[in-house]
């Protein structure tokens, strides 16, 4: 881990920051080759193009999906509108499950 995302990490308060790390080990677990960057506030996962990013907002932490608009959602998690992006706002760390992100994380790659 670099001094800047190490830095993004430490500023957290220590709720959104549990919740942080907990989805940066998945996102690493599931795209192990991904590289990391502090990009547009927040922590973004890169393989040949962002594809991911974890950013964390005053009441939630969101997980952004760059072709989230691609994935299957059936169980219609993901929020937004637009062409591309999708997120998922996790408010507590057992959301992190309830919400079966990594499940729809693992589609994005495949």
């Amino acid at each position: 881990m670099n001094a800047k995302i190490n830095d993004f990490i430490q500023s957290l308060d220590e709720d959104k920051k549990r919740i942080v790390v907990s989805l940066r080990k998945l996102v690493l677990a599931i795209a192990p080759k991904a590289t990391e960057e502090i990009k547009w506030g927040g922590l973004v996962f890169l393989s040949d193009r962002p594809f991911c990013g974890i950013m964390a907002y005053k009441k939630y932490v969101s997980v952004v999906f760059d072709r989230g608009a691609e994935i299957t959602d059936s169980d219609n998690l993901l929020e937004g509108s637009g062409k591309f992006m999708r997120h998922l706002k996790i408010f507590q760390h057992e959301d992190i499950e309830d919400k079966k992100w990594n499940i729809l994380l693992s589609n994005l790659l495949n």
